[in-house]
C-alpha cells in the first residue's frame, strides 16, 4: 500500500517546520542559505525526495514514513550540533581577535559582542563570492570599514559600561553592518563590471591585431578563405558581446576558462588561415620576405604562476604566446589562490 500524497505531503511540511525549530534552537538561523548549513540541507533534501516518491512505492507506508522522518530530523540535529560547535569556535575566534581575550567581563555587553560577531560571520559567509571578486585594495577597505563596527563598540564600552549603552552598541553595530553589507554588494558589482571591461578590451585589443593582418592579406586570399575568415571574426564579437553582458561569466572561474577557450579557438582558426595565405604569398612573391613581420600566431596554455601577480608579470613569462583576456583571467583567480 502506497502512502497518500496529502499524508507525505503533510509530513513533509512538518519535517520543514521542525527543522527549522531545531536551526533556530542552536542559533544557527544566520547561517541560512549559506554553505555552512549545506550538509543540513542535503539530509533535508534526502527526506524530501524519500517522502515526494513515496506516493508511488508499493513497500512504503504511512508508519515507516513517519519512521523515516523521526530518523532523519535526528540526523538533522545531530549535524546541526556540529554546525554549531564549529560556529562556537568561529565566534570565538572573531571575538577574541577583534575584541580581545579578556574584552567582555559583563553580561550585557557579552551579549552585544556575540550579536555583532554573528553578523559579522553572516556577511562574510554569505558574501564569500564577493569579497574573492574584489581587488586586494577593494579587500582591505572592506577590511577597514568592519574593523570600524568594532572599534567602535571598544569605545562605547569604554566611555559607558552601562546596560542601556550595550543595547545601543548592539543596535547601532547591526545598523552599520547593514550599511557594510551594502557598501560591500556595491563595490563588488563595480568590481565585475570593471572586470568585465578589461576582459572586453583585452580581446578587442588581440582581435585588432588580427583585423590589421588580414587586411593586409585580403587581397591575397581566395573568397572561400576571406569568407571562413570573416566566421571566425564574427564568432569572436559575439562571444566578446557576452563578456561584456554576462555578469555570471566573469565570476564563475570554470565557465570564464571555457569561453576564453571558445575564443582561442577561434584565433587559433585565424592563425592557421593567416599562416596558410602569408606562406603562399611568400612563396609567390617574397611579400614578406625577411622584414621580420610579426607573426599573430600564439600558443596558448593556463599556467599556474603563484598568487598576487600583476597582468604585466604574467604578460612577460608569455610574450607572443596567451590571449590578453586569457592573461587578465588568469590574474584574476591566481589572485583568489585559484589557480
Amino acid at each position: 500500500m502506497v502512502v497518500s500524497p496529502d499524508y507525505s505531503g503533510r509530513l513533509i511540511y512538518e519535517f520543514k517546520q521542525k527543522s527549522a525549530d531545531i536551526i533556530d534552537r542552536y542559533n544557527l538561523s544566520h547561517l541560512r542559505g549559506t554553505e555552512k548549513l549545506d550538509s543540513v540541507t542535503k539530509i533535508a533534501a534526502e527526506f524530501i525526495d524519500l517522502a515526494e516518491k513515496s506516493s508511488t512505492n508499493p513497500t512504503m507506508t504511512d508508519s515507516m514514513l513517519a519512521s523515516e522522518q523521526r530518523m532523519y530530523l535526528q540526523h538533522i540535529e545531530m549535524e546541526v550540533l556540529k554546525v554549531s560547535k564549529n560556529q562556537a569556535q568561529t565566534l570565538n575566534g572573531l571575538r577574541a581577535q577583534a575584541f580581545g581575550q579578556a574584552f567582555v567581563k559583563d553580561a550585557n555587553w557579552d551579549k552585544t559582542v556575540t550579536s555583532v560577531a554573528k553578523e559579522v560571520d553572516r556577511i562574510a559567509t554569505k558574501n564569500s563570492d564577493l569579497f574573492n571578486s574584489l581587488t586586494p585594495d577593494e579587500q582591505k577597505e572592506m577590511d577597514a570599514m568592519f574593523a570600524l563596527v568594532i572599534d567602535n563598540v571598544v569605545a562605547k564600552q569604554s566611555s559607558d559600561p552601562s546596560a542601556a549603552n550595550a543595547q545601543k552598541a548592539e543596535r547601532d553595530s547591526v545598523r552599520d553592518l547593514k550599511q557594510v553589507e551594502k557598501r560591500l554588494n556595491k563595490m563588488a558589482k563595480d568590481s565585475v563590471k570593471n572586470r568585465q571591461t578589461d576582459l572586453f578590451n583585452d580581446t578587442n585589443e588581440q582581435l585588432k591585431r588580427y583585423l590589421q593582418s588580414f587586411t593586409q592579406l585580403r587581397k591575397s586570399m581566395k573568397p572561400a578563405e576571406v569568407k571562413k575568415a570573416e566566421g571566425h571574426i564574427a564568432s569572436i564579437k559575439t562571444m566578446m558581446r557576452e563578456l561584456r553582458t554576462n555578469r555570471r561569466l566573469v565570476t564563475d572561474r570554470e565557465l570564464l576558462e571555457r569561453h576564453i577557450a571558445g575564443i582561442q579557438n577561434q584565433f587559433r582558426m585565424l592563425n592557421e588561415i593567416e599562416g596558410d595565405v602569408s606562406e603562399t604569398v611568400s612563396a609567390m612573391a617574397g611579400i614578406f620576405g625577411s622584414t621580420g613581420r610579426r607573426s599573430n600566431k600564439r600558443y596558448f596554455s593556463m599556467q599556474g604562476l603563484g598568487n598576487m601577480v600583476s597582468y604585466d608579470s604574467i604578460k612577460d613569462k608569455h610574450p607572443e604566446r596567451t590571449n590578453p583576456a586569457h592573461i587578465r583571467s588568469m590574474q584574476y583567480f591566481m589572485n583568489q589562490g585559484l589557480s
